[in-house]
């Protein structure tokens, strides 16, 4: 498989997680999920200055040429950032099967709240300050996601934990409807997880494998992958500081001792 083929373009906690061990079942070697950031972090500058031609008026500017560059390497796309694009992407690759994976209005909202927002602003201290002191790993997931879910003009509309919890109804039942009305009727699959594996394989003109569908604990998995990130960006944080602190005493040491004499 080559280029991109496949936008599962479901809202977060829709079960993107597990849409993504789905496809790489069915043979895509890479699937480009939120994941991806956490051991790519140089990707976030380029997700988010499409952000900016997006809000910017300039989504003309997003065309295929722009997405092949990001994504280069994925045969498929799912969870954010790349739904956050899904009018760019749909109108860049028409070619493209859409997989719509839709939840229960009110168990999304929840699930969302929880996980995506409540994380979020639960951590927003401690990462923006790890962020100043981390400029490779850190600085770059967190401007990304501080955009995305804590600005006016981001995809939640709101800078704060109540406006985009207030306004995530909307964006999911305005995002579905988005990717509905984009999409050509044979190019698009509305899909529920509990579905299973046939209507996904015959969408896509794959073979049912032999194995469960996937059922991926997602709360859990997010915890684990922002968890090793964590640990990875804090040891870059020591050892920045050992450097600094290294530096500071040098410099004493360089002013200070000729004073002693």
């Amino acid at each position: 498989m080559e280029g991109l083929q496949v936008l599962s373009l479901g809202m977060s906690r829709t079960g993107t997680a597990s849409m993504k061990e789905a496809l790489l079942i069915l043979g895509h070697k890479r699937v480009h999920h939120a994941y991806e950031l956490y051991n790519h972090s140089e990707q976030c500058d380029l997700w988010l200055a499409a952000w900016d031609a997006k809000t910017k008026g300039l989504s003309r500017t997003l065309d295929r040429r722009y997405w092949e560059n990001i994504l280069a390497g994925y045969t498929a796309v799912t969870d954010m950032p790349a739904v956050c694009f899904a009018e760019e992407l749909i109108d860049a690759f028409p070619e493209a099967k859409v997989i719509l994976v839709q939840r229960h209005e009110q168990k999304w909202t929840q699930s969302f709240k929880t996980e995506v927002i409540d994380t979020f602003f639960d951590n927003s201290s401690i990462t923006a300050l790890i962020s100043f002191l981390d400029g490779k790993l850190m600085r770059p997931i967190h401007r990304l996601w501080s955009r995305l879910l804590a600005s006016d003009d981001g995809f939640l509309k709101g800078t704060t934990r109540n406006q985009v919890s207030d306004n995530a109804i909307n964006v999911y039942r305005n995002h579905n409807a988005l990717v509905k009305a984009k999409t050509a009727p044979e190019n698009l699959l509305l899909f529920h997880l509990n579905d299973g594996w046939e209507p996904l394989c015959a969408f896509l003109g794959a073979e049912v494998p032999d194995v469960p569908f996937p059922n991926a604990n997602e709360g859990d998995a997010v915890k684990e992958v922002v968890a090793a990130f964590m640990k990875r960006s804090m040891l870059r944080v020591v050892r920045n500081l050992t450097v600094i602190s290294v530096g500071f005493a040098a410099v004493y040491y360089a002013w200070a001792w000729p004073l002693r004499s």
